[in-house]
């Protein structure tokens, strides 16, 4: 079941907009970390250019749609620290199926989760010896529809009935990043079975700057820890960031 939406701590577009509301795998996933842009237009070509390089062309599509006044809205979020405070300093709730989103105006984050876990292709089904799940859950960061950050925890795991037996290993991964002068790193933090559940921890990292004539200086560092943990019947009962 759904735990309590967490506090917020300001930007993976505060950290996916706000690691807690906001916010994978080894390897630092940087938008634009090379020769940062430094001009409204600029981080706005910077980001269409990496939504072409993704190959999300609904993406691409959504973001030629933009009105001036969205482009404006979103270039000065990573220009202007104190815009990026209040567009994810409040926010309203709506469940909409495996997805939980919180929204300012055209700022959205939230989280995704399966309806049920995947069997592993080896696996075999309840009431035998040694079968297996995976699970998954995600967090991202969107403006006006285009998704710019995304974060996964993926967990496999032994189960019987309802109940987890044995953790088989844990991944973490950045999905995307296309955020200018932004860098997002994981590492796993733990993966365990407790009471019958799975978990996989995940520490995400995220650095923003603002560039300046002597390049591109962080303003802020932000860390939290993206939780996952499921039923051995493959319901998820925590996805969200502690």
């Amino acid at each position: 079941m759904k735990q309590p939406t967490c506090g917020r701590i300001a930007s993976i577009g505060a950290v996916c907009a706000v690691v807690a509301t906001s916010i994978m795998c080894a390897a630092p996933a940087a938008a634009s970390d090379v020769a940062a842009p430094r001009t409204p237009s600029a981080v706005l070509s910077a980001i269409r250019a990496d939504l072409v390089a993704s190959g999300a062309s609904s993406d691409v599509a959504a973001f030629d749609h933009l009105s001036a006044e969205q482009r404006h809205e979103l270039a000065s979020y990573f220009l202007d620290p104190a815009v990026a405070s209040a567009a994810t300093a409040a926010s309203d709730e709506r469940v909409l199926g495996p997805e939980t989103v919180r929204a300012n105006g055209d700022f959205e984050w939230g989280e995704v989760e399966p309806s049920e876990a995947v069997q592993n292709e080896d696996g075999v089904g309840i009431g035998t010896r040694a079968a297996s799940r995976s699970s998954w859950g995600t967090q991202w960061f969107s403006f006006a529809g285009i998704r710019l950050t995304e974060t996964k925890v993926s967990m496999s795991y032994e189960y019987s009935g309802t109940a987890a037996r044995k953790m088989l290993g844990y991944s973490c991964t950045v999905v995307r990043n296309v955020q200018p002068f932004t860098q997002v790193t994981t590492s796993k933090s733990s993966g365990y079975i407790s009471g019958g559940q799975a978990t996989a921890k995940c520490k995400v990292v995220v650095k923003r700057g603002v560039p300046t004539p002597w390049g591109t200086i962080a303003w802020s560092t932000y860390s939290a820890v993206q939780r996952l943990s499921a039923k051995g019947n493959g319901a998820i009962t925590y996805n969200r960031w502690e």
